[in-house]
């Protein structure tokens, strides 16, 4: 319905921010590193939106840019995870520190984000892996994405003599998406 706001900073905190356009004041649910990067109370500000609408509620979430609502909308599509939860993902460090998480399957790092446990964080490794590569909107680089596709190819391959550097562009040569690790070493060692 929104795609974003234009207005005056009103008022921040740490997870809410009021803008006021047109003599409106529009409170958003925003992350800490949102809330940051819109300036200072009275400058002019854009919020990219997010309604989010149940039975009984209607909220605003707002985003910094682009980048940061397309991740949320992301992670809201992940089983387990809503709205707040998603805002406290992206509070939780730098959008590229998330994504590197992801895409390196670091579910130790994800699963010390508050209210995120161990199986939410392999779910949100499992479901956004293939929708963060190389190739999405997301600049991971090949080395992240080689790590979190596919560490057990490079693992397997470090034990036949390759090493680390040749085993992830060896890997990263081959690879293409929903291939199975013995699929990738195969193609390795064909050369």
């Amino acid at each position: 319905m929104y795609n974003y706001i234009k207005g005056i900073l009103a008022a921040v905190d740490e997870n809410i921010a009021v803008v006021e356009a047109c003599g409106i004041g529009y409170e958003f649910c925003v992350s800490s590193n949102t809330a940051r990067r819109l300036g200072n109370i009275g400058d002019e500000c854009k919020v990219y939106c997010y309604l989010n609408v149940k039975e009984d509620d209607m909220s605003l979430f707002g985003f910094a840019d682009t980048a940061e609502k397309d991740l949320f909308i992301k992670l809201i599509n992940v089983s387990g995870i809503g709205c707040k939860m998603a805002i406290s993902i992206l509070g939780s460090g730098t959008l590229s520190d998330i994504i590197s998480a992801i895409a390196t399957a670091d579910v130790g790092k994800l699963s010390k984000i508050k209210g995120i446990g161990k199986k939410t964080a392999e779910r949100m490794v499992v479901e956004l892996r293939d929708k963060i590569s190389p190739n999405s909107e997301f600049n991971v680089t090949p080395a992240q994405f080689i790590a979190a596709v596919d560490s057990e190819a490079v693992e397997a391959l470090l034990s036949l003599g390759f090493t680390r550097q040749e085993a992830q562009s060896a890997v990263a040569r081959v690879y293409k998406s929903g291939m199975s690790t013995e699929q990738i070493i195969m193609l390795v060692l064909k050369g």
